[in-house]
């Protein structure tokens, strides 16, 4: 089996906890994948190892991070006892709630008693599931289905076993620092592209010279002069791309003195794409997952469009890159677009998913998200594993240059 292809259509999604760090991640596969995943977890143990690592390990400040993998397994297939034995630290089993005989209880705690950590999907309190809640380290509660008051119910029932309390589906900034106050430790959704946005907040000189820079980087005329002074305006933001251009990946023959040598060398395409990047590493009061899902969007908006021929592939990345760039910088997005210079069909895709860059953008964000109502059609398939695939290694290796490792 080709890893370097995604045959299963797997992406991920962050599971942060209080401080925004991110702790693990869960596999996301749709339905129609989970015998193939099935038939992997009982096969080769050197692909199991693979999989996981691939889709979990992660750089965060230049150093290389493997994350435990939330993984959904079948009650069937945990019957079996055929789990392979992974690193009890990388693999968390994802249970639904589907059955408390004596029987599953026993298979579920050999699991337990080798080191495997279990989470109780989708959980309700009732005193049937006891049992399982002596043997689960994780519980899960979708936010979604319950008011505050049933919410602080179940956490309170919660207590008397040794259990973290996961809030899911939280969908935007205001709802996580609402979970935090109910007494959440861990938290998963898309909350962090959606922040809660300060009015009257003004942007801070260093953001003022990122939607400076971008606005340059959107005119076709711009001269290496023109944007070495605007980028010159941030020391850090000089310096990083001065030590890139300086590094082993390029081979130059001579040492780059000044950012106008860098963009005359490398060529203003290459360069623009360098200066957005790092423009994006110099906002420090955000989290690095933040960053790390714009660059794998924008990668995968690039990929995509190279391989279909369908969008302008420059133009793809960018969109990618400013469809979330407003929760970066934490301002509303049509403030943030009105300062930029771009084309109309940026502005489409990113504020109402129209036109080719705009339905293009839509399917990767649904892809990304494991949207499982999101179907593809087969000839495109292969073509947007492939493209997570890339999008995981190159957002990797990105984070590890911008952070200044191994330059």
């Amino acid at each position: 089996m080709d890893l370097r292809a995604n045959p299963l259509g797997l992406s991920r999604q962050p599971i942060f906890d209080q401080d925004l760090n991110v702790v693990a991640y869960e596999l996301l596969y749709r339905s129609e994948k989970r015998d193939q995943i099935e038939k992997l977890l009982s096969g080769d143990q050197e692909t199991c190892n693979v999989l996981i690592d691939h889709f979990t390990n992660i750089y965060d400040s230049g150093t290389l991070r493997s994350l435990p993998a939330f993984l959904n397994i079948t009650d069937g297939f945990l019957r079996t006892g055929s789990l392979p034995s992974l690193s009890r630290h990388n693999l968390v089993i994802n249970l639904s709630l589907a059955s408390t005989s004596q029987a599953f209880i026993h298979a579920l705690k050999k699991y337990v008693e080798a080191g495997y950590r279990l989470v109780l999907n989708d959980f309700e309190y009732h005193p049937e599931y006891d049992a399982l809640l002596e043997l689960a380290a994780i519980v899960r509660v979708d936010i979604r289905h319950y008011s505050d008051q049933e919410v602080l119910q179940h956490l309170a029932q919660l207590k008397k076993f040794n259990v973290t309390c996961l809030a899911e589906q939280v969908e935007s900034y205001v709802e996580f620092e609402r979970c935090q106050s109910l007494g959440f430790k861990l938290f998963q959704g898309n909350f962090l592209s959606k922040p809660a946005i300060i009015e009257g907040r003004k942007l801070s000189s260093n953001q003022a010279v990122i939607i400076h820079l971008l606005a340059a980087l959107q005119d076709k005329d711009v001269t290496p002069a023109e944007l070495a002074d605007i980028s010159s305006r941030d020391p850090q933001l000089t310096y990083k791309l001065l030590r890139i251009v300086n590094s082993a990946q390029y081979n130059l023959s001579n040492k780059i003195e000044s950012l106008s040598q860098a963009i005359i060398a490398l060529g203003i395409n290459e360069v623009n794409k360098w200066a957005t990047l790092l423009a994006l590493s110099s906002n420090d009061e955000r989290p690095s997952e933040l960053v790390r899902q714009i660059l794998m969007t924008a990668r995968m908006c690039e990929f995509v469009a190279y391989k279909t021929k369908e969008v302008d592939s420059e133009l793809a990345f960018m969109t990618g890159v400013l469809s979330l760039l407003d929760a970066l910088l934490e301002i509303d997005q049509q403030t943030l677009l009105s300062q930029l210079s771009i084309s109309e069909d940026i502005i489409s895709a990113i504020t109402r998913y129209e036109g080719k860059a705009g339905k293009l953008l839509q399917a990767i964000n649904f892809y990304m998200i494991g949207q499982s109502s999101f179907n593809l059609p087969p000839s495109l398939q292969e073509i947007y594993a492939e493209a997570y695939y890339e999008s995981l290694r190159w957002s990797n290796e990105t984070m590890q240059i911008m952070q200044g490792s191994h330059l």
